[in-house]
C-alpha cells in the first residue's frame, strides 16, 4: 500500500516539474501524502471492522512490537516471549512485559513496571487489575475512575461481573462491545471474550 503512495507522489512530482508548478504546489503535494500514508499505516491498528485483516496486518508487519502481538494473541506463550525479547523500544517492552506478565499472574512483576512508567489509560488499567486481584477495593476504584478510555472501563466492569459470578451478563456486555470496536482494540476484546468463555 505504502509503495503504491510512493508511486503516485514521484509521477505527481514530476508532472508537476514539468510544468512548472509553484512551490506551493510541491507543499500541498507533501501534505497530502503524508496524510495518506500515516492512514495507510494506523487505520489496521485503529479503526480496522475486519479482525482478519488487523490478525494479518499484525502478522506481516516489521515491527518488533506488532510481530509479539500477534504471538501473545495468537500463538504459543513461549513464542510471545520470544518476541518481547527482539522489542528495542524501551516503553512497547515494558508494554508488552505488562501483558505478558499479567496474563502469566505475575503481579509483583506487572506493579514494578507500572511504578516505571508515565500515567495513561493503559497503566490505569493494568494498575486497576492487579488492584482487582490483590483485594485492594479503594486503589482498585481509584485507578478506574481515572480512565479516559470508556472501553477500558467496560472491560473491568466484565471482570467484575465475571468474579461475581454473572459469566453470561459480562458476556452479554463484551459481545456488544465487540460490535463497536475496531483494530487492535477489536483483537483484545476477542481475545478477552475467548479467556472468559474458558474461565470459571
Amino acid at each position: 500500500m505504502i509503495w503504491i503512495l510512493y508511486l503516485i507522489l514521484f509521477i505527481l512530482s514530476f508532472t508537476l516539474s514539468v510544468l512548472g508548478a509553484q512551490t506551493w504546489m510541491f507543499v500541498t503535494l507533501l501534505i497530502l501524502f503524508v496524510a495518506s500514508s500515516s492512514l495507510a499505516l494506523f487505520y489496521p491498528l485503529l479503526w480496522q471492522k475486519d479482525a482478519e485483516k488487523v490478525k494479518r496486518y499484525l502478522l506481516k508487519s516489521k515491527q518488533s512490537y506488532h510481530r509479539f502481538l500477534y504471538a501473545f494473541l495468537y500463538e504459543e506463550e513461549s513464542e510471545a516471549e520470544m518476541r518481547l525479547t527482539k522489542i528495542k523500544q524501551t516503553q512497547a517492552r515494558k508494554y508488552a512485559e505488562i501483558m505478558l506478565f499479567t496474563q502469566q499472574e505475575r503481579w509483583e512483576d506487572v506493579k514494578g513496571l507500572l511504578q516505571t512508567m508515565k500515567k495513561s489509560n493503559l497503566t490505569h488499567y493494568y494498575a486497576a487489575i492487579v488492584a482487582m486481584e490483590e483485594g485492594r477495593q479503594k486503589d482498585y476504584e481509584q485507578h478506574k475512575n481515572q480512565l479516559k478510555d470508556p472501553h477500558y472501563v467496560t472491560w473491568l466492569t466484565v471482570e467484575e461481573l465475571r468474579r461475581n459470578g454473572n459469566k453470561s451478563e459480562a458476556l452479554s456486555i463484551l459481545e456488544e462491545q465487540i460490535n463497536t470496536l475496531g483494530g487492535l482494540k477489536l483483537l483484545s476484546a476477542l481475545h478477552y471474550k475467548d479467556k472468559l468463555q474458558h474461565k470459571n
